[in-house]
């Protein structure tokens, strides 16, 4: 019975952490599988040709020299075992798993928040730190974007949390209490 992507990337994400934290190199490892992560999806029909059976065996392998090419033994023989298994579609599902499972270990928490214009960097941490408090982190990671369309407020996604301050959402209650 084959496996399913999902099963496969949190074997591979668990394993890959327990090595790096048992070596003492989660951080190091996080940083070599984002900017792996980044390459990966900057580049999104690198994973086409290396399962590709109509490339060469000597191309494919000197992508992957190319691929990890300055990086740590520990992220040399990810890449090469997930290719020797036929699994390199799944390393960005690795990566992931890799991450959720290094913020759990570190009580960090990504988020998004959505604004109705950019935030410069004092309100971002501003907002950080706030979310912080209220998930019982030690460090929040903001991803933000901006929603003209929102008015104004905010909105704030984590896995487990959703805070919708947005104008647009007050809005949307007063109507609805209106009608009511």
């Amino acid at each position: 019975m084959a496996l399913s992507d999902q099963t496969i990337a949190k074997r591979y994400g668990k394993a890959l952490f327990e090595s790096a934290k048992e070596a003492d190199v989660l951080e190091k490892t996080g940083l070599e599988l984002a900017q792996l992560k980044q390459v990966l999806q900057a580049e999104p029909r690198f994973v086409s040709f290396m399962t590709s059976p109509s490339i060469k065996q000597e191309d494919k392998l000197s992508m992957l020299e190319h691929l990890k090419s300055g990086a740590s033994d520990l992220t040399k023989n990810l890449v090469s075992m997930v290719y020797d298994y036929g699994r390199i579609a799944n390393l960005e599902g690795i990566i992931d798993e890799f991450n959720r499972l290094t913020d759990e270990e570190e009580k960090t928490v990504r988020a998004t928040v959505t604004t109705a214009i950019a935030l410069d960097d004092a309100r971002k941490d501003k907002i950080a730190a706030s979310f912080a408090k209220v998930v019982g982190a030690k460090k929040v990671i903001l991803d933000t974007k901006v929603d003209p369309e929102i008015i104004g407020g905010a909105i704030l996604k984590s896995n487990s949390y959703i805070f919708d301050g947005s104008i647009r959402s007050k809005i949307a209650e007063i109507k609805r209490l209106l009608v009511k």
